[in-house]
């Protein structure tokens, strides 16, 4: 009980922690992306864990009331060896399911710990630059194509721009469509889009002063998009609480482990009662 109890415990911790957005917000930009956020599956996997815990914790609290009732019921009578002997068959089925079931988390979490790394930012931020400037193809929000649309979008809600720093009119956009084939850029009447500019929102965004998409003034637009992404990929989970957890888990297992095979000997020995037709069995 104490055991499914710090289980409960260390899962709730994990599975409330920030969640990483990053799979998401580069799926929404098209960014092909290998790099997954650190334990995300383990985050992901401790609800399933911490359900578990919580049906240990009521079976075992259960168990613990009826073995207080057993105290009460005579144990040298034959309906009352056969009713103990169905319980303990039952408790010695639940015991074995949950060491399988404990030792299959434990292993779980293991090859999550060695597998998952931390996020590869060059890898993200050079896809993310070969997405922008293949795809990138205008500064409006609904005019551009999904993959474009979407880029703005992500300008004014994570309020950034482009990948790299822009330091002038030279910058990420200069390689995209939007700057080399059609596109206010393409004509030289904006250098960065004007979801780029401070302060502006989805319905003002056509009004972004000139200052700032056309002339790129120092102070009037957005730092670059690598710093929200990095923000975005933090996952707050403590090498302490993924060592608790494993230890846990191990606990509970081994425990199950051991109280089904003494649950075996009573299962034996209560049969051996039964089929001998002795009426004092183990207590």
């Amino acid at each position: 009980m104490v055991a499914a109890i710090v289980l409960i415990s260390s899962t709730e911790e994990i599975s409330t922690v920030k969640p990483c957005h990053l799979k998401k917000v580069l799926e929404f930009l098209s960014v092909d992306n290998t790099s997954p956020c650190k334990y995300d599956d383990i985050k992901n996997d401790s609800t399933d864990i911490r359900n578990w815990g919580i049906s240990l914790l009521v079976l075992s609290s259960i168990m613990f009331l009826l073995i207080l009732n057993f105290t009460w019921i005579l144990k040298n009578n034959i309906i009352s060896i056969h009713f103990a002997l169905v319980g303990i068959v039952v408790l010695w089925i639940f015991s074995i399911m949950y060491a399988g079931k404990m030792i299959d988390f434990y292993k779980e979490i293991v090859d999550s710990k060695e597998t998952q790394k931390d996020s590869n930012y060059a890898q993200i931020k050079s896809a993310m630059i070969n997405r922008l400037q293949d795809s990138y193809t205008s500064d409006n929000l609904t005019n551009g194509g999904a993959i474009s649309n979407n880029w703005n979008k992500f300008f004014i809600e994570y309020d950034c721009c482009a990948v790299n720093q822009v330091q002038g009119t030279t910058n990420d956009f200069d390689s995209t469509p939007w700057c080399t084939t059609s596109g206010s850029c393409q004509t030289t009447a904006s250098q960065i889009p004007k979801t780029c500019c401070n302060y502006v929102t989805e319905e003002d965004y056509g009004n972004a002063p000139i200052a700032c998409h056309s002339s790129v003034n120092p102070g009037t637009f957005k730092s670059n998009c690598m710093a929200p992404i990095k923000k975005l990929s933090t996952i707050n989970i403590e090498e302490c609480e993924i060592s608790l957890l494993l230890i846990t888990l191990l606990t509970i297992g081994i425990l199950e482990i051991a109280e089904s095979c003494n649950e075996l000997i009573l299962i034996i020995m209560y049969v051996c009662c039964i089929r001998m037709k002795i009426h004092v069995c183990p207590k």
